[in-house]
């Protein structure tokens, strides 16, 4: 039995990363490669295994994920195969881990022993069929980023 057209619009939205990054993780995860998320363990945890959300880019609905598993842990505890299912530049822990430090850093409440919420989510529904049809270009644009950004690392 198909879904009604529409039937997410009363769901709850979420967006990812900060705004200048918001399309191009969404479009990670339309493309099936982002599976994963943290946020800063001193914030609410809204989300339980089971919820539908609406994933929005610039404030308009571009796809539905289903949350599969949440939890918490401390930063320096997220390992490779986490990194991999975030499926951020190369999928790969040091990268993870420079973006992830970096960005909450910006935000003031860096510790490597600081409490992350993790989450772990699968694709339900594509809403945006013109950022569904640049998925494999915002693939290739973040893995040249994080390629620059190890190799200018110490």
């Amino acid at each position: 039995m198909s879904k009604p057209s529409e039937w997410w619009r009363n769901l709850p939205t979420t967006s990812f990363g900060s705004s200048h990054m918001e399309e191009r993780l969404a479009g990670l995860i339309i493309a099936g490669r982002k599976r994963a998320t943290v946020w800063s363990g001193q914030e609410d945890n809204p989300t339980k295994p089971g919820m539908n959300w609406v994933v929005t880019a610039n404030a308009r609905p571009v796809a539905v994920i289903e949350t599969l598993s949440v939890g918490q842990c401390h930063f320096d505890a997220i390992d490779a195969d986490f990194a991999f299912e975030e499926g951020e530049g190369d999928c790969g822990l040091a990268y993870w881990r420079i973006v992830h430090q970096a960005f909450f850093e910006k935000a003031g409440n860096f510790s490597p022993s600081m409490i992350l919420w993790w989450e772990k989510f699968a694709l339900v529904e594509v809403l945006d069929a013109d950022l569904a049809a640049r998925g494999e270009a915002m693939v290739a644009l973040d893995e040249a980023d994080a390629a620059e950004l190890l190799a200018n690392q110490p």
